[in-house]
């Protein structure tokens, strides 16, 4: 598990050194970006921190102002993707190193010395845990089983972005959870440039469930007037948090997913191409469909016989091909108390 976003903030005075705040005073409303190296990216008019995604990359710092029209310096990053060239997937759960890491990034990118960790103010932490659920395919298979939870307020992402990611209370100020493929998120920003992993890393990646959460600036808000200090949050807090929102939303639903790469996979070591193996193994998904004899009707004999000579080899008995039967499926289960915490613990279990 990490923290996988952290956003701070500390009041606009001269705590924070004269110089700095007469240089950045007059930015309310603006949003800057500005990359672990110090550059400035951009600056955006009303965006807020809080909307900003925790993959989003670099520093952002913006002056914010309270009820009381105390204003602020606040700043805001993922501690991960900063140290490790924008690549979020594994990190700390640490919250003082975490607050480290962003005051240093930050210092850097605000060119000043700003105040210890401990004297800030907590505005936003996401907490996130990766699960392994063996492929590609299962990952998909467990996010359509999250999507029979009937939490409120529960909604997808749109069909045309293929169905990847799955959100509870998304505009929430308290705490918002979302659920979505890493692989195909990495993949995604590999495209882009983004970031640079191997074809083994990204495969890896590719069987990787995450579950997010958010905790915003009204949960710290409550946090606080019941006098408690965030700078004491341990990791065993951080996780109970985690686990304790995502088991009321999905507790009760079996998200138990099938391995479907079991029969493929044995097609693979009798077939002569991966290309044939495909295709004897869509054939058996007609089987099931419709029938042993409507598919073998509506086929070449030639190519119908060599893919049930195929499925033979593969361990699937003559009556099981006409009953439509597969092979016994492995079963991977969701489960919210056993992450994976790294590269290796992927490794280990491929």
């Amino acid at each position: 598990m990490l923290i996988d976003w952290l956003t701070l903030r500390f009041p606009l005075t001269s705590d924070l050194g004269q110089n700095l705040v007469s240089r950045i005073k007059d930015c309310m409303g603006v949003t800057v970006c500005v990359n672990s190296q110090g550059v400035e990216q951009w600056r955006k008019h009303n965006l807020d921190l809080d909307r900003l995604r925790s993959d989003s990359e670099g520093i952002f710092w913006s002056i914010t102002c309270d009820a009381d029209s105390q204003q602020y310096i606040t700043v805001g990053a993922s501690p991960s993707s900063l140290e490790h060239e924008g690549v979020n997937v594994f990190g700390s759960m640490d919250m003082e190193y975490c607050a480290q890491v962003l005051i240093r990034f930050s210092s850097v990118a605000l060119e000043a010395v700003l105040p210890s960790w401990e004297k800030w103010q907590c505005r936003r932490v996401d907490i996130t845990a990766n699960y392994d659920m063996g492929s590609n395919a299962q990952v998909k298979q467990a996010l359509r089983l999250l999507l029979s939870t009937d939490a409120p307020r529960r909604r997808t992402n749109s069909d045309k972005r293929g169905g990847d990611t799955v959100y509870w209370n998304p505009t929430s100020d308290l705490q918002a959870g979302k659920a979505y493929h890493k692989g195909a998120h990495l993949r995604m920003q590999q495209r882009k440039g983004n970031i640079l992993l191997s074809d083994f890393t990204l495969r890896l990646a590719d069987s990787l469930l995450r579950l997010e959460l958010k905790l915003g600036s009204r949960w710290f808000r409550r946090f606080h007037e019941a006098c408690k200090d965030w700078q004491n949050m341990t990791r065993e807090e951080l996780c109970k948090i985690h686990q304790d929102f995502f088991s009321k939303l999905i507790g009760s639903v079996d998200v138990e997913v099938s391995d479907m790469g079991t029969l493929l996979q044995e097609l693979e070591k009798v077939a002569p191409t991966k290309g044939r193996a495909l295709a004897a193994h869509r054939t058996f998904a007609l089987i099931k469909t419709f029938g042993y004899t409507q598919v073998k009707d509506t086929m070449p004999k030639a190519t119908f016989d060599k893919h049930c000579g195929f499925l033979r080899a593969a361990g699937i008995s003559s009556a099981d091909l006409c009953a439509g039967k597969v092979l016994e499926l492995r079963k991977r289960s969701l489960v919210l108390d056993q992450p994976v915490l790294s590269w290796d613990d992927i490794r280990r279990a491929a």
